[in-house]
């Protein structure tokens, strides 16, 4: 079990690094039109100006579906707002959440313990707001990727993982401007990988309560 969980970890990983290389911010809408997507046993209402692409806003039967969303304040697409969706240099003031049906048994900070922590290569560091920093060895898998962790939370900490620049040459190895990224479980079986700058990981707790609060609100029980 551990080592499929290591696979498929893996396998986020490289998803999650060629996101961020490519973010897409073509085709957005201000239509606050609900679109009643359904995705396993899960139903979410959601409306299109959070939806990023034009083909999934529609209502029905998904495999997954892509949001974004402002930040602070969890809002979709405006006028108000289009300089910061329509940033083409970074992502700051945006966070990404990809919705789709869980295909593990552990979220991320499920999966730390058994998991991450056996990858990570020599002590933590302290990190932003009560967070340690681990470095990920590269051998696995994790290239210029470190992991943010919550100092005292027990088994299930939150965690965090984000792509940097360069580990090299460097004495903290913390000055980047590249992006952070977590999944958690909301609604029956599903999971939510959300990305945003590391700029913005001081409000890690924040963020966390705000995707959740915005997600598991847009459920239909």
């Amino acid at each position: 079990m551990i080592v499929v969980m290591c696979l498929v970890t893996a396998a986020i990983a490289l998803t999650g690094r060629m996101i961020g290389k490519s973010i897409s911010y073509a085709g957005n809408t201000a239509d606050r039109t609900i679109q009643e997507i359904v995705i396993g046993d899960d139903v979410i209402h959601l409306p299109s100006n959070v939806i990023r692409f034009e083909s999934q806003r529609a209502s029905g039967v998904q495999n997954a579906v892509d949001t974004y969303f402002s930040w602070p304040g969890m809002n979709g697409y405006s006028e108000a707002r289009r300089d910061i969706f329509n940033q083409t240099r970074s992502a700051n003031g945006l966070i990404f959440a990809r919705i789709t049906q869980a295909t593990m048994s552990r979220d991320m900070s499920g999966r730390f313990e058994p998991i991450y922590k056996r990858l990570t290569d020599g002590p933590p560091l302290a990190g932003p707001n009560g967070l340690d920093s681990f470095r990920l060895r590269p051998g696995a898998g994790y290239a210029n990727e470190l992991m943010y962790v919550e100092r005292t939370a027990g088994q299930r900490p939150y965690a965090v993982r984000c792509l940097v620049e360069d580990l090299t040459g460097a004495d903290s190895g913390f000055t980047t401007q590249t992006g952070c990224q977590r999944d958690i479980f909301i609604g029956k079986d599903l999971s939510v990988t959300y990305r945003f700058s590391i700029d913005l990981l001081p409000h890690w707790r924040e963020i966390e309560r705000d995707v959740r609060n915005r997600l598991e609100t847009a459920l239909v029980r």
